[in-house]
């Protein structure tokens, strides 16, 4: 098990990172992002089944939150508000969903399609698309497994992730 001030740690680095990742996007590289944005994670917040770390941010208007197993440590779920912008009305179909989804991250094998949906995902009109897998494993739901992202659909970025796919005996 991860111990808490390293879940700290962990969820500041990955919002900077999420955030240096949009930089290197927009033509700015850098190898001090800390110069453009600033992070402070909160204390460990534990709930069934993991932890909530809530990452405040500067030099731009963000929420941002990472949450991890207990167990194991690794990322279940990451958030950054700010990737919702601009806002828009726009919506995807679930074809191009899926096809940006596809380009974006790794979807399993024995992924099946659960939902599709636009969402108010930030105050002011900020609209993602989001689309839920659930697991089928030889036939069977398998009960806590989950895959899910938020799109932008006008900039295709990642808004939102969460990911937990335990590892299943043959």
């Amino acid at each position: 098990m991860t111990a808490p001030s390293q879940l700290k740690e962990t969820a500041a680095k990955r919002v900077l990172d999420i955030l240096a990742e949009r930089l290197e996007r927009g033509g700015i590289s850098t190898s001090r992002p800390d110069w453009y944005f600033q992070t402070e994670a909160g204390d460990p917040q534990e709930f069934p089944g993991g932890w909530q770390v809530r990452v405040r941010t500067w030099r731009h208007w963000s929420d941002a939150a990472v949450h991890f197993d207990a167990d194991t440590g690794e990322v279940l779920h990451w958030s950054v508000d700010r990737l919702s912008d601009p806002p828009t009305n726009a919506k995807l179909t679930q074809e191009e969903a899926l096809r940006i989804a596809a380009e974006i991250i790794e979807i399993p094998l024995d992924a099946e399609l659960h939902r599709f949906e636009h969402e108010e995902y930030a105050e002011g009109g900020r609209h993602v698309a989001r689309i839920e897998w659930k697991r089928v494993h030889k036939g069977l739901r398998v009960d806590g497994d989950y895959l899910w992202v938020m799109i932008h659909p006008e900039t295709h970025r990642l808004v939102a992730f969460g990911r937990k796919w335990r590892t299943m005996e043959k």
